[in-house]
């Protein structure tokens, strides 16, 4: 029965884990190891901090000592390294289990892959963006470095430049450069 049940929890498409109530990590699935990189050894404890991004720690582990002091469940989006090096948005959520006496004794989470979701958000506010500064008759060239940004802030590890071609269609000009 325990194999099935660690079976099961390894099969679950999301990223499993367990507390103690004092919010050490006792238990992560196959998933989760293999998504971040790591041992069930190196990340138990406090070692899955490791994988959250460096901009995002600090406020979930301010939130997550709230939750243990509080003892109420809830959620928070982070960013979380996978094994290559890359971050992808994730919803963590968690739940205590308590007690008859209403103590936690234990604390249950799972992680959900929400990349997508927050890209495609991020697109449409951009696209929100351009077309009110369109509407406002914003100059060309700030329109297409808004566009120029909206690209680089979606899709990662890419740089955009925009170049215009005279009204003869001989000569290539630059848009003004970046504002900053």
């Amino acid at each position: 029965m325990k194999d099935e049940l660690r079976q099961a929890i390894d099969t679950i498409p999301g990223l499993v884990w367990s507390a103690l109530p004092d919010g050490s990590v006792d238990f992560l699935n196959k998933r989760w190891c293999d998504y971040a990189g790591v041992s069930l050894e190196d990340a138990c404890g406090s070692g899955w901090q490791t994988a959250i991004h460096s901009e995002d720690r600090p406020g979930l582990l301010t939130y997550w000592g709230s939750l243990l002091k509080a003892g109420h469940p809830g959620e928070a989006e982070v960013r979380l390294r996978r094994f290559d090096g890359t971050f992808r948005w994730f919803l963590i959520r968690a739940v205590p289990l308590l007690n008859e006496n209403g103590d936690v004794v234990k604390w249950y989470g799972q992680n959900t892959d929400i990349d997508d979701r927050k890209r495609a958000e991020a697109l449409l506010a951009g696209q929100k963006r351009l077309l009110e500064m369109m509407t406002k008759g914003d100059s060309l060239p700030l329109v297409l470095d808004a566009l120029c940004r909206l690209v680089e802030d979606t899709a990662p590890g890419c740089l955009c430049g925009i170049l215009l071609i005279d009204p003869s269609g001989t000569r290539v000009q630059p848009t003004s450069p970046r504002v900053q």
